[in-house]
């Protein structure tokens, strides 16, 4: 049977609704703001240093000099370039290896799962300092997330195997498979409805872990401290004594437009996974 999907029924639901509507407003202002300031909110002392939030300064200001209402939407926006990248690389590598481990022949298999262990055991957040730390001068934006992505993707492909290896052993994929269904079919029919909902979630998940080694890295100076992250403000902040001085601000608006872009990203991945495996039971049932 065929999945019937009507989406005016989810885009209707206020669970959806609500962080739509606040994921797609701090997109805008972390994307769309940025390109309209005829400054570069990341230069220091274009504003008076270490002011409380007002109505001048909306986030306060740092002890730097720089303008937070500014400075947080440029630091979001690089941060989710990172997060994104990470996650696609990373989600690309793993579906790719785990799929073709267990749909192939032994050897193949063998030797796939072999370099997935490698990367699953190899401690991520030393080497990922290490190679931040040695190529800093040479990082950009993107090329952290791709970096990233090539060291975070073990675990999600031994995830894909797993379930892609039980799902061959299933009475209906048998079924397809001496009926003469194809396998791109086979995957396309059998596979997708079960993976779909992992997939989803494992984006929203390997963003989170990009997001947490991002900060981590920033926090002990190994990333390219002239980029504006969230990781960088948070350094910035801590190496100037933002706490000791009284500048709660200074630290306390970039993390809470994370935590709500991060925390919006996903309800709305909850609420559609709530929402496909409702029409799916309903469908199959």
């Amino acid at each position: 049977m065929a999945y019937v999907y009507r989406f005016k029924e989810l885009v209707l639901k206020p669970g959806f609704l609500v962080p739509l509507f606040i994921f797609i407003g701090l997109t805008i202002y972390a994307f769309v703001y940025p390109q309209t300031l005829a400054i570069n909110p990341g230069r220091w002392y274009y504003a008076s240093p270490a002011q409380p939030p007002s109505s001048k300064y909306p986030f306060g200001t740092t002890s730097t000099g720089q303008d937070l209402f500014l400075l947080t939407p440029l630091a979001l926006r690089n941060t989710i370039i990172i997060s994104f990248v990470a996650a696609l690389i990373s989600v690309l590598i793993a579906w790719g290896i785990g799929s073709i481990a267990a749909l192939s022949s032994q050897a193949i298999r063998t030797v796939l799962l072999t370099l997935t262990d490698i990367i699953c055991v190899i401690p991520g957040l030393p080497l990922l300092m290490t190679i931040f730390y040695i190529w800093r001068d040479s990082l950009t934006i993107p090329l952290i997330g791709v970096i990233m992505g090539l060291i975070g993707w073990g675990f999600t492909a031994r995830a894909v195997y797993s379930i892609i290896y039980s799902l061959r052993q299933r009475t209906f994929v048998i079924t397809s498979y001496f009926s003469g269904l194809a396998m791109y079919k086979i995957v396309l029919k059998d596979f997708i409805p079960y993976l779909l909902r992992y997939l989803m979630i494992n984006i929203v998940g390997t963003m989170t872990w990009a997001i947490g080694n991002e900060v981590t890295a920033s926090i002990f100076g190994a990333m390219k401290m002239e980029e504006v992250t969230i990781g960088t403000t948070i350094h910035w902040a801590m190496y100037y004594q933002a706490i000791l001085l009284g500048l709660w601000w200074w630290l306390a608006m970039p993390i809470i437009f994370l935590i709500i872009f991060v925390l919006s990203l996903y309800m709305l991945m909850v609420e559609i996974d709530k929402y496909v495996f409702a029409r799916a039971r309903v469908t199959w049932g």
